[in-house]
C-alpha cells in the first residue's frame, strides 16, 4: 500500500487513485476512513472486502457541499436542513430516503484536505478504516488494513465517529450518539 502524508501532493495522488477506480483511506476530523468514488461501483464493493463489512451495512456519503446532498436524497426535510445548516460541516450523518427508495447516509466533514479532495472527485462512498466491528482508528498508526493509498494526517482532531440521525423520519430518529451530543 502506497503511504503519503496529508499535503497538495498527496491530494493530487489521491484524486488520481479515486479517478482510476482506486480505494484510499484518509483522516477525516472524526477518525481515519476508507473511501472510493460512488460512481465506480468495483472500488465500492472492494471496501466492503476490505473492511469484511456485511452487505447489507450500507456506506456512507460524503460530501463536500450541501447541494450534493439534494442529488442523492428524496426529500430534505425542514429539520434535515436546520441540522444541516447547523453542524455541516461537521462530525454528523444525516440518514435520507434517496431517489433510488433505499436510504443514505450524508456527511459533510469539517477537515479541509478531505473536502478539497472531494471537490475535486465528487462524492465518496465512505466508512471508517476498520475491520467491521473492531474500534474506530484515530492514527494512520492504528488503521489495520489495506488500501491502494493511506493518507497520513497524524492524529484525528475529534476522535469519536459522527453522530447519526435519521431524518427520513418525522420525529428524527437518533441512531448513533457520536462526537455531537444530544
Amino acid at each position: 500500500m502506497e503511504r503519503l502524508k496529508l499535503n497538495e501532493e498527496s491530494l493530487k495522488r489521491a484524486a488520481e487513485v479515486l479517478n482510476s477506480g482506486g480505494v484510499v483511506i484518509f483522516p477525516t476530523e472524526t477518525v481515519y476512513g476508507i473511501g472510493a468514488l460512488i460512481t465506480k461501483e468495483e472500488a465500492v464493493k472492494r471496501i466492503y472486502e476490505i473492511k469484511k463489512r456485511p452487505p447489507d451495512k450500507p456506506l456512507q456519503v460524503l460530501i463536500a457541499d450541501p447541494k450534493q446532498a439534494e442529488f442523492m436524497a428524496q426529500e430534505i426535510s425542514k429539520k434535515a436542513r436546520e441540522l444541516m445548516e447547523s453542524f455541516w460541516p461537521g462530525p454528523l450523518t444525516l440518514i435520507f430516503k434517496a431517489a433510488s427508495g433505499k436510504s443514505v447516509g450524508i456527511r459533510m466533514p469539517k477537515h479541509d484536505w478531505l473536502l478539497k479532495l472531494i471537490k475535486k472527485t465528487g462524492p465518496l462512498a465512505a466508512s471508517s478504516a476498520n475491520l467491521s466491528g473492531e474500534i474506530d482508528p484515530v492514527s494512520a498508526g492504528e488503521v489495520k488494513i489495506e488500501a491502494d493509498l493511506m493518507i497520513d494526517g497524524g492524529k484525528c482532531k475529534l476522535g469519536e465517529a459522527s453522530t447519526v440521525i435519521d431524518v427520513s423520519v418525522d420525529p428524527p430518529l437518533i441512531l448513533r450518539e457520536g462526537q455531537i451530543k444530544i
